[in-house]
């Protein structure tokens, strides 16, 4: 059926005999095909509509929305209330004039944006959005009552706004959760035009990931805090305010957020991700000295693989020495002997290194990498969650947060890695402040020039690159020996040999770490390859 150029009202008689057609054929209301002009002339009704002083200027259908995109349907709603000329609010919340719409204009699209649940009534369904006669379903549930009226609230805040948001901005924001709009509607002190403009600005920048619940929250508290008679009175500045300390003590309680990191009002733990080498030892040292306004975090922690070079160890207690918040040590064992004894910290058996493996056909490989998790993650939440109070295999509550902090700089931003831990929000600090490993390194330099940084990594790990492998045979000979027996151990050990399902080797060529030759190799320069999830060589 084409759009007519005219808005009609449906008579009363008309009205009551759809809501009577509704109890005894409610399949009209399901079929798109439905003409409901002869509906009516079948229950001889033939004059059924009368002028209602609106008119069309271009076109007010509705494009069906599919369902993965009903709840966003309401985008349309600023072109169909341009394009209806004289649709006043008075005109838009009378219940005839919103049955005509809804039969001769919006059915299909109807069907589609509020299709019938299996457990509703079908009468119930079709009186709610089709023949609406409630005051609170005129702004909700009518179909084209509520697609004016979503339209006119968002014209109508964005004119009240002083230019922070467009309607088109606030369209965006309510479509996307049915309840921002109905709060807007169903109680009366929010029809306000400033109250309505400073709920949708709260709710586009201050109020990021409340829910249902917080705004329920949000919604009595600004009652409270005002009452109806007097919000009226306030000015921009006090309304704004009070509506964003509304929102902001909401979310202090966390029924009332979608996700933790919406919580306001709850510190989160702040824990350093301690490596002992350049780039978190630098970021350690600066936090301690308020750097560049850098915050001291509440500890450090270092996970100990036991196989570390010796100088990491001297490194990190005189590190220790310097700091004034805590440090903490946390191990899961020694990587090299669960290695040797071919099982992982749980006592399976497992290679949790990635050695470069020759397989029996000749393809090249590497296994599998475990270490990282096995002996750096695993403890460091551990330790994390006995000091949050979390019960061992239960969820944390949005409450229980850690901010972790990775050192990692602008020139390696590529290692960034979210946690894979909903409690634990990993946070870049030397990325944030753009230093990279060289400016580190000189910051560094210049204030312990009498100190050397060590390279924080295992003994034998197989990422070494060739300069570090050069470093460590030259300046630590012991830790190399342990490093050589180690990858022969790979292929002479039985059991190791079982488990690589190869010929297994710490170098990335292939050899026996013993017979390559360093001699030509540059000195230390190189950064090294997929380091441990940002946890190793840090």
């Amino acid at each position: 059926m084409s759009n007519p150029t005219s808005v009609y009202r449906l008579t009363d008689t008309a009205f009551r005999v759809l809501v009577n057609e509704a109890e005894n054929r409610p399949e009209l209301w399901q079929d798109s095909n439905t003409d409901f002009a002869k509906v009516l002339a079948e229950n001889g009704i033939t004059d059924y509509r009368e002028p209602a002083g609106v008119t069309v200027q271009g076109s007010i259908s509705l494009e069906p929305p599919t369902d993965a995109r009903r709840p966003l349907a309401d985008r349309q709603a600023l072109k169909f209330h341009q394009n209806l000329v004289g649709l006043t609010p008075a005109k838009a919340a009378d219940p005839n004039i919103l049955a005509w719409l809804n039969h001769f204009t919006l059915h299909e699209y109807g069907i589609k944006r509020w299709p019938r649940a299996s457990n509703s009534a079908p009468t119930n369904h079709i009186r709610r959005h089709w023949l609406t006669e409630a005051a609170n379903d005129i702004y909700e549930a009518s179909i084209a009552g509520r697609t004016y009226w979503i339209a006119e609230t968002c014209l109508k805040a964005a004119r009240s706004a002083g230019g922070a948001f467009t309607a088109e901005q606030a369209i965006e924001l309510l479509s996307e959760r049915a309840e921002r709009y109905h709060y807007c509607m169903r109680f009366s002190f929010m029809r306000n035009p400033l109250v309505t403009a400073e709920y949708i600005r709260a709710l586009l920048n201050e109020a990021e990931g409340i829910n249902r619940s917080g705004m329920m929250s949000m919604i009595r508290q600004i009652n409270r805090e005002s009452g109806a008679k007097l919000i009226d009175a306030l000015g921009r500045e006090q309304c704004r305010s009070m509506i964003v300390n509304a929102a902001e003590l909401a979310m202090t309680d966390e029924k009332n957020v979608t996700h933790r990191k919406y919580l306001k009002g709850n510190q989160p733990l702040v824990v350093l991700s301690l490596g002992a080498g350049t780039q978190s030892t630098v970021m350690a040292l600066m936090a301690e000295q308020g750097y560049n306004g850098m915050p001291k975090p509440d500890l450090a922690i270092f996970a100990d693989t036991g196989w570390e070079p010796p100088a990491v160890y001297e490194h990190l207690e005189w590190l220790k020495s310097q700091l004034s918040y805590e440090v903490v040590e946390v191990s899961a064992g020694n990587i090299k002997d669960d290695l040797l004894l071919g099982r992982n910290p749980r006592g399976h058996h497992f290679m949790d290194i990635p050695a470069y493996l020759t397989e029996p056909d000749g393809k090249a490989s590497v296994s599998k990498r475990q270490c990282t998790s096995d002996y750096k993650l695993d403890p460091i939440k551990a330790e994390l969650r006995q000091r949050l109070g979390l019960q061992k295999g239960r969820r944390a509550a949005k409450s229980s947060q850690v901010e972790m902090w990775l050192g990692i700089s602008a020139d390696e931003a590529t290692r960034q890695k979210p946690s894979r831990e909903e409690w634990i929000t990993n946070r870049w600090p030397l990325i944030e402040q753009g230093y990279n490993r060289a400016q580190l390194y000189q910051w560094f330099r210049d204030r312990y020039p009498e100190r050397e940084l060590p390279r924080s990594a295992c003994i034998g790990c197989p990422y070494h690159s060739n300069s570090e492998w050069k470093h460590l045979k030259e300046n630590d000979p012991r830790s190399f020996a342990e490093a050589v027996f180690v990858d022969r151990a790979l292929r002479e050990m039985p059991h190791l040999r079982e488990l690589s399902k190869g010929t297994a080797y710490l170098h990335r060529t292939r050899q026996p770490l013993a017979e390559i030759d360093f001699t030509n190799t540059k000195d230390y320069s190189e950064a090294m390859q997929e380091e441990c999830e940002g946890l190793c060589g840090i």
